[in-house]
């Protein structure tokens, strides 16, 4: 993030965060768990792609490069948006440029910084009345922590009072928002509350001596998953939460 993206960012949640906050009943516990300075992956559940970073963001005092899907980019205002308070292209289709992408990522979690990313991804959004809140994680992150030396933050966003606005027809869509999910169109919800609950840092130090295949990349990318079920729905909130019972994410179970 540059200095004139991190006054964007400061004068974005100074400014227009305090309304925000109250349309969106804004709560939330353990922000506490954010460290004062140095680098970490701050890792979430994701059902809106505007109210979920926002949420995060005014719960917590540190600026958070999030990292976006590159079709998002692609959206007029929304690519402006993204781009003036520092957020991050993470391209969706896979290959050299994803790749490059997360070592960006892992580069500003190095250089001090907060990064902020959904491994859901665009999938719940598309699919947003499925049986599963918290679908399947996406594990590009978990490279990311690896490759940085960093802790992982869970974070669970927790909306309530859930309501459905119109789909977008995919006419519409497509020639901004080209994704292979969304060619039905795309449904979108808001939230009458919203509560944000952050949870202890999990120190992947454990795994460092370890070779970064797909088995430990999955094994990490699970048990943080399940961490921010847990923190969704207030349970082992003295492991999860306050740290009151010790968890080390490379050996203790979820």
């Amino acid at each position: 993030m540059n200095v004139y993206q991190a006054l964007a960012y400061e004068i974005g949640v100074t400014t227009v965060g305090p309304l925000v906050s109250a349309l969106m009943r804004l709560n939330g516990e353990g922000e506490e768990n954010i460290p004062a300075e140095g680098g970490a992956l701050l890792v979430s559940n994701h059902r809106n792609p505007v109210i979920d970073p926002a949420a995060i963001a005014l719960n917590i005092t540190r600026p958070i490069n999030f990292v976006a899907a590159s079709v998002a980019f692609m959206i007029p205002g929304i690519s402006q948006l993204f781009r003036a308070v520092g957020a991050q292209s993470m391209d969706v289709f896979g290959g050299a440029r994803s790749k490059e992408d997360l070592s960006e990522a892992a580069r500003l979690i190095q250089d001090g910084e907060l990064v902020g990313v959904f491994p859901e991804g665009v999938h719940t959004i598309a699919h947003l009345h499925s049986v599963s809140k918290i679908r399947t994680f996406r594990t590009g992150f978990a490279r990311i922590a690896l490759e940085a030396k960093a802790p992982i933050i869970p974070i669970a966003v927790i909306g309530q009072g859930e309501r459905n606005l119109p789909t977008v027809p995919s006419w519409m869509v497509k020639p901004f928002f080209d994704h292979p999910e969304f060619q039905s169109g795309v449904s979108w919800t808001y939230y009458k509350r919203v509560f944000v609950r952050i949870g202890k840092p999990m120190d992947l130090s454990g795994y460092y001596g370890e070779v970064m295949d797909k088995a430990l990349i999955s094994q990490i990318s699970g048990k943080v998953r399940r961490v921010i079920i847990k923190l969704y729905n207030g349970e082992d909130l003295d492991r999860f939460l306050t740290g009151e019972v010790p968890f080390d994410i490379a050996y203790d179970r979820v």
